[in-house]
């Protein structure tokens, strides 16, 4: 197959606005399973869901019957979703208690710009971009 031939890769960009227990767990099981059908998947975590990208913060988040939040987050990190904490400024999260030293392995701050930037042109090439 020519290079020019080659599928592109499909990607998925999950928008995660809240600490329901119903969506995060939503947000990342549709995030690993993303990754496990193969294609590349972000999981942008804003608003009341930046509180399961902290130190900690995912283990408090339970839904009856399901495994601990905190392991879907880090098996997600490790099958390789991309997972960003949205950054509108330092200084608005500061007061909401969130910097880099206490955002868990393997998330990093993440700007609306940088988030557009990649879920537009993935969206136009048939990507799917999902709010929860």
């Amino acid at each position: 197959m020519l290079m020019s031939e080659q599928k592109e890769e499909q990607e998925v960009h999950i928008v995660l606005i809240s600490n329901e227990p119903g969506r995060a767990y939503s947000a990342l099981v549709l995030a690993l399973g993303t990754v496990t059908m193969g294609a590349k998947c972000k999981l942008y975590c804003t608003m009341s869901g930046l509180d399961i990208v902290k130190k900690g913060g995912a283990s408090k988040i339970t839904m009856l019957g399901a495994p601990s939040l905190d392991k879907y987050l880090h098996d997600a990190i490790e099958a390789g979703v991309q997972v960003t904490a949205c950054g509108p400024s330092k200084e608005m999260l500061k007061q909401m208690g969130i910097t880099a030293d206490n955002l868990e392995p393997g998330v990093e701050f993440e700007d609306v710009i940088g988030f557009l930037t990649a879920a537009l042109p993935a969206s136009k090439k048939g990507g799917m971009v999902l709010f929860i």
